[in-house]
């Protein structure tokens, strides 16, 4: 008995980079990391005695999301000759942390703190004339963590600067956070059924094919934070020494800065761009909607 094979490939468009003259440190020195690319060329078969033509179609949809509320998290750790005492000094910066807080408009409800760890410090002494170096029980460390939410995204500079009035140096993240995620994938899953009713209909006018919806083939939906999406360079060039010279010579290099930027994903990746978004960094929410028609004559 003859089998017959049918094979569909879903091919990709080839996206051209544009290089301007323009460039910027990044474009020389920077890495780029892969970006999200849902539909990769992969290959469909399917064999059967009464095999039925299948196509098909795909939408890709962005959804730039301004984010309702944000949350700032500030790391504490102190040290102390004993656990209650290194709890303290910690408690201490805290209050006084969150009582500048509330001084800008912070209502303590909006506040949380959380304990991370409280630990044992050992460090290393003589242990007398015999050339021994034990080890010994120096102290405690207490670390928390304080969590502030806000919705006025200026009110963070403030923050800064009464955490470090308070000796807390160490801003650990921010979180964007949307309220209504649902309502945004109600939105993309309308934009891409829109977008594959369309590319039907223009197959039906420029091609002719008949069309006839049977299956959903991948819904996938995505979130990206602005913490995902940045990048890092550094923008210096390094000289070389000849190892000739000077041999056994210890060579001391200058620290290099590195510098951190904001990278989207890009719009020209998708079928529909829903808020176009602006300066600001924003939450990415993706939909990748893939359907199969059966070919009718």
């Amino acid at each position: 008995m003859k089998k017959v094979f049918l094979v569909l490939l879903t091919i990709g468009c080839c996206a051209l980079s544009v290089i301007c003259q323009e460039s910027g440190n990044q474009g020389v020195y920077g890495r780029r990391t892969q970006r999200p690319n849902p539909s990769s060329g992969t290959i469909y078969g399917t064999e059967g005695k009464d095999l039925v033509p299948v196509q098909l179609v795909e939408a890709y949809v962005l959804f730039n999301a301004a984010p309702d509320e944000f949350v700032a998290v500030f790391g504490i750790a102190q040290e102390a000759p004993t656990a209650v005492e290194s709890n303290q000094k910690v408690n201490s910066q805290i209050e006084q942390f969150l009582a500048a807080a509330t001084r800008l408009g912070v209502n303590r409800r909006d506040t949380y703190v959380d304990m991370i760890t409280q630990n044992r410090i050992y460090n290393f002494g003589s242990a007398g004339n015999d050339n021994t170096i034990r080890e010994k029980l120096s102290g405690f460390e207490t670390k928390k963590t304080v969590s502030i939410r806000y919705k006025d995204r200026a009110l963070l500079e403030k923050l800064l600067r009464a955490a470090a009035e308070a000796s807390i140096f160490d801003l650990i993240k921010v979180d964007y956070v949307v309220a209504d995620l649902s309502k945004i994938r109600s939105r993309l899953l309308e934009e891409a059924s829109t977008v594959i009713k369309q590319k039907e209909e223009t197959y039906t006018r420029l091609l002719g094919l008949r069309f006839k919806r049977n299956a959903i083939i991948q819904e996938s939906y995505e979130t990206y934070y602005p913490a995902e999406l940045y990048q890092t360079y550094t923008a210096a060039e390094t000289g070389s020494v000849d190892p000739n010279y000077q041999s056994g010579a210890r060579v001391v290099r200058e620290r290099k800065s590195s510098t951190s930027f904001l990278e989207p994903l890009d719009r020209s990746a998708f079928d529909v761009v829903i808020n176009s978004g602006g300066l600001e960094p924003v939450v990415q929410c993706t939909l990748y909607l893939k359907v199969r028609y059966s070919l009718t004559p």
